[in-house]
């Protein structure tokens, strides 16, 4: 990943970890792009409009999306 197009001249990442050091091969901006055809920037959703990249295969029906969003909000928040 030593030529990402999210890293700055500063060495820092612009994409999913913004601000932060680039950490290489952990980094999952490219496996989200490369797995999910409607995820762009590695956590919009051009499907539905909205940041968070579910992946496809929890995203099939609109009420498949946001029934794992509201699963991944409610696990943060314990």
């Amino acid at each position: 990943m030593s030529d990402c197009p999210r890293l700055g001249p500063d060495g820092k990442c612009n994409g999913l970890y913004y601000g932060f050091a680039c950490i290489k091969d952990k980094c999952k901006m490219e496996d989200r792009e490369a797995s999910c055809p409607h995820c762009i920037g590695g956590d919009y959703c051009l499907k539905y409009g909205r940041f968070g990249c579910v992946g496809p295969s929890n995203c099939a029906t609109k009420e498949d999306y946001l029934t794992y969003i509201r699963k991944a909000r409610d696990r943060a928040l314990i």
